[in-house]
């Protein structure tokens, strides 16, 4: 009995079993989607597919760059499938896969362009002042590429005037394309007509062909025409003072030239007037309190009859280092020239073309390391007055601090005269009346002389006879060095000098116009050379007995005499 009860039930679950089986079937049989293949371009995308279904299934994608959403349900849905943008530059497939139960998957195949190899500027063409000022001589313009890139420049035969800094791109994405911001700085436009140049952007790869070439074209708006008449040298004035950035007033270019401060014009009682076409042009301009980064604007070769050129005062100028420019060294009649507190540490090569007119250079409180090599008397034959006081970047009392690495561009004019030769070459300086190097950074010993060496004579009795009524026959007799024998000032006092006091120097003609107490023996003081050396002379006379005593003549002549008066 109980067997047969058994029997009844095993039977009834089969029954159950297989009717549920036929139910599952029935369900299965109706699963479907409505796409199999999907196409996106390179910058990806969202698709949807229809779901339709009589049971539960899941969805799955063969790749990350592929999401499905939802992933899974039962019955109908519309799935979303979301491509992300390519990394690649070629074709790339992928799958998504829809499983209903335990009936096939259903597959579709996801198919994606890859991205051309392009660099793409913002900006075809770009058009810019001829001038502004320094710090707003520069543009921007965004490039969006997915090769790497080098910058190149067509200026079409002029002369370089844009640069830039770090090109490229991080393509941290693979293929897909990345916007970059570049900066181009330009230069002012000295002539009166538009330039052009052109910016290419040109793979680094060989092999990465772009679809279209990259490139920018620059226009460049002409610069106001300056005339050879004195007209053209009040615009010239008016440029130089903007473009220099002058703190100080403006002229009222409503009023006549010979009014402005600081301008003087050549007059027809002139007795050096150069011609007479020269007359109401300028002869002398002076600039004070600059503010710029750049060299004296190139305006200045319009001032064709300009005699003399001040330039003072600039700001920050021990982080500058200024070349000068070219076009100063275009003034024919040329005489006076004073560049001060500018920020230069180089001469142009042209600057020889100064050597005929060339009187007195004032180069002082600039930046250069040494004194240029150009500065020498067969160059500047006609000069009579050289100054580089104060050529210190930095104010620093031990030399053995001079390569720290705050000072970068160094800390000026540091020469050592036991391996440097420059300031031996302007002692040998003939017709120099004038010679300040104070407060510089020159060390070693003050050079010394001999006779029948590098040209150097001793002096004859032909000087002695034309020095007139006071007798240098000391001079003659000791056969003492002719060193500097028309110089009526020399400085170079606050420097690092060691060592003794050469006897060309000590008994020198002009010693005591010298004031050698404060202009020569003074050195910097509690200072140290490289070599750790207090600086100072070893044998400054205590007094000027010694000099009196072989230039009798002398003692009246500057020995301080006693007033008598009576009690």
């Amino acid at each position: 009995m109980t067997k047969n009860i058994y029997k009844i039930v095993f039977g009834c679950m089969l029954c159950l079993l297989a009717v549920a089986c036929s139910e599952d079937d029935k369900k299965n049989s109706g699963f479907s989607v409505d796409k199999e293949v999907l196409a996106l371009g390179a910058e990806g995308g969202k698709e949807f597919i229809n779901v339709n279904s009589d049971c539960s299934w899941t969805a799955t994608s063969s790749e990350p760059w592929i999401t499905v959403s939802p992933a899974n349900g039962v019955g109908n849905a519309v799935c979303e499938i979301v491509v992300d943008s390519s990394l690649v530059n070629d074709l790339r497939t992928a799958t998504v896969r829809f499983t209903p139960g335990v009936l096939p998957a259903k597959v579709i195949t996801v198919n994606q362009t890859g991205f051309d190899k392009v660099i793409v500027p913002a900006k075809e063409e770009i058009v810019i002042e001829s001038s502004a000022n320094y710090d707003d001589r520069y543009f921007e313009v965004e490039v969006t590429a997915n090769v790497q890139f080098n910058v190149q420049f067509d200026f079409f035969g002029n002369d370089e005037w844009m640069t830039t800094g770090v090109a490229g791109i991080e393509l941290d994405r693979g293929a897909r394309p990345r916007t970059v911001k570049l900066r181009f700085d330009w230069k002012m436009n000295t002539v009166p007509e538009e330039r052009q140049a052109q910016i290419k952007f040109v793979p680094v790869a060989e092999g990465d062909e772009l679809k279209a070439p990259a490139a920018i074209t620059v226009r460049q708006k002409a610069a106001v025409k300056i005339e050879d008449n004195r007209a053209g040298d009040s615009i010239a004035l008016v440029v130089i003072n903007e473009r220099l950035n002058c703190w100080s007033d403006s002229w009222d270019t409503s009023e006549n030239m010979q009014y402005w401060e600081g301008v003087k014009l050549w007059e027809t009682a002139d007795e050096d007037l150069p011609c007479d076409e020269a007359v109401g042009r300028v002869r002398e301009v002076a600039y004070y309190m600059l503010n710029t980064k750049e060299t004296i604007p190139a305006e200045v070769k319009h001032l064709k009859y300009l005699e003399s050129f001040t330039v003072q005062g600039n700001v920050n100028t021990m982080l500058l280092n200024i070349e000068l420019g070219p076009e100063i060294c275009e003034l024919e009649y040329l005489k006076y020239l004073e560049i001060f507190s500018y920020g230069l540490v180089s001469l142009p090569s042209e600057f020889v073309k100064l050597g005929n007119t060339l009187e007195t250079l004032d180069l002082s409180a600039n930046n250069f390391a040494t004194i240029p090599e150009i500065l020498t008397p067969e160059n500047f034959p006609k000069l009579k007055s050289l100054n580089f006081v104060g050529s210190r970047r930095w104010t620093v009392s031990d030399l053995r601090n001079k390569d720290d690495v705050r000072y970068t561009d160094g800390i000026g004019m540091n020469i050592n005269t036991g391996t440097d030769n420059s300031l031996r070459r302007l002692m040998l300086w003939e017709n120099l009346e004038e010679l300040a190097l104070s407060n510089c950074y020159i060390e070693g010993e003050v050079p010394d002389f001999t006779v029948g060496e590098d040209g150097v004579v001793a002096y004859s009795q032909t000087d002695v006879d034309a020095w007139g009524g006071d007798t240098i026959q000391y001079l003659a007799d000791n056969a003492i060095p002719k060193i500097l024998p028309n110089c009526r000032s020399l400085r170079i006092n606050l420097n690092f000098f060691t060592g003794d006091l050469p006897q060309w120097l000590l008994y020198h003609p002009y010693l005591l116009e010298w004031v050698p107490e404060i202009l020569i023996f003074n050195q910097q003081e509690k200072g140290y050379n490289s070599a750790g050396e207090l600086v100072r002379f070893n044998n400054v006379p205590q007094t000027f007995d010694y000099y009196y005593d072989v230039f009798p003549g002398m003692r009246e002549k500057f020995e301080l005499k006693e007033e008598i008066t009576e009690e």
